[in-house]
């Protein structure tokens, strides 16, 4: 549990003011981390804890959801078009009145392998691009070596990023400008998988929010599991328990699911049968609120409006 653990040594570094956000650069365990909060707003806040996903990228990780003392990093303003409708996501609970928390877990970001470590066959794989593009295309190579590693040491990349979660998660609480009794989670896609976890294994949590990253295992088998990350995939587990009865464990925390319904990466029965599970889960809790929009595997404007509007309600 997150009780258990012990916040690191945290360092404090760069800070800077813009557009209303004010942020501090976090640093801890080879971690690199951004705290945000409204310029001038009075503490301490609620706060979220804020999951970057997987995208497909793995040079950043916390830049994809939130902009740091530099600014929006290279590259990213495509990919924020693409899956979050041009939206810098942390930005916008900020501006919801919440403290926010992203940082990079192995392997994204600060946290990403470095290139001279990559495997010959990993560096084949991107030896015919140039700049981010071929780390790219090494590291999701490289990615099904770290899941194999991962579980022949009796763990998984979905493990290790709990891990670290759960840390982060202590470092957020321990945060002066944070109301550590008022503490949720949010994340797309991967970033969802990684809320899953975090829920199912800390009582700290005043809430959760998951956002295309909810079906079942059998879905996923079911011709879709190239399109799944290994954040999502934790050998034996399905042995266990279903997927969403790992989020379904954390009942009754309250708990907001969004599912896209032109998802690509599930099937249309996976997730209604998801949903009935979870609903099987809260059964009275009367603490689940499942919302499904017309869109393919993004996280709309719209969708972040909602998901904000309902943390304010349960944080």
């Amino acid at each position: 549990m997150a009780d258990t653990l012990l916040p690191p040594q945290v360092n404090r570094g760069r800070t800077w003011t813009r557009d209303g956000i004010s942020g501090v650069e976090l640093t801890w365990n080879n971690t690199v981390a951004w705290l945000l909060t409204p310029t001038d707003a009075e503490t301490p806040l609620p706060a979220v804890l804020l999951m970057h996903g997987h995208d497909g990228v793995k040079y950043y990780g916390k830049e994809k959801i939130a902009d740091g003392p530099d600014g929006i990093a290279p590259g990213i303003a495509a990919l924020r078009e693409h899956g979050y409708d041009g939206t810098e996501p942390a930005a916008r609970l900020v501006a919801a009145g919440f403290a926010v928390l992203v940082h990079d877990v192995f392997p994204w970001g600060s946290r990403r392998v470095p290139w001279e470590q990559l495997p010959g066959r990993a560096r084949r794989a991107g030896a015919h691009l140039e700049g981010r593009q071929r780390y790219e295309a090494a590291a999701r190579e490289h990615e099904h070596g770290l899941a194999k590693v991962a579980a022949l040491q009796g763990n998984s990349l979905a493990g290790q990023a709990l891990e670290e979660d759960l840390t982060a998660l202590c470092v957020l609480g321990d945060c002066a400008e944070v109301d550590a009794d008022r503490i949720a989670t949010a994340g797309f896609s991967g970033g969802g998988a990684r809320v899953a976890h975090l829920l199912a294994c800390s009582d700290r949590l005043r809430a959760g929010v998951i956002t295309a990253s909810m079906s079942t295992y059998a879905d996923i088998a079911d011709g879709r599991a190239d399109d799944t990350s290994w954040l999502m995939i934790t050998p034996g587990l399905p042995m266990v328990c279903d997927w969403p009865e790992v989020a379904g464990s954390a009942a009754p925390t309250p708990l907001l699911v969004q599912f896209a319904e032109l998802d690509s990466h599930f099937g249309a029965s996976g997730m209604r049968d998801a949903e009935t599970a979870l609903r099987r889960d809260y059964e009275g809790a009367k603490t689940l609120t499942t919302q499904w929009f017309s869109e393919p595997h993004r996280l709309t404007a719209t969708m972040q409006d909602a998901a904000a509007n309902w943390l304010r309600l349960h944080v």
